[in-house]
């Protein structure tokens, strides 16, 4: 079985564009992305602030994780190419300044709860 990586973005929109945004992100954006080959899975997040956190303005309030399998450098180097070439359209909601992405590979099992 080839290596398997998850990528974490975190993202926002520019402000007052959530619903694009979201429409986007959802409809068209993550069906591109997964036309690429070695891009497996994705799933979005909305953040859920604890109530402890309340009256704090969060970095981003949207995560998406990817699952990639095989090398993560060439499978995003295709990503790149696709959002270069127009194969995977990019929105101007999406403020691509901000986002943050970051790649990790297990360590060790996985533990569930009994």
């Amino acid at each position: 079985m080839a290596e398997r990586t998850i990528q974490l973005v975190y993202s926002r929109p520019f402000p007052g564009r959530d619903d694009e945004y979201n429409e986007w992100y959802d409809n068209t954006h993550i069906p591109d992305i997964l036309k690429v080959p070695g891009v497996v899975s994705a799933q979005r997040y909305d953040l859920r602030p604890l109530a402890r956190e309340q009256g704090t303005e969060p970095e981003y309030r949207y995560l998406t994780i990817y699952e990639i399998e095989g090398d993560a450098d060439e499978v995003m180097a295709a990503v790149s190419q696709a959002a270069t070439s127009g194969q995977a359209v990019m929105s101007d909601s999406f403020d691509r300044s901000s986002a943050k992405l970051s790649f990790w590979t297990a360590h060790g099992a996985k533990h569930v709860s009994s």
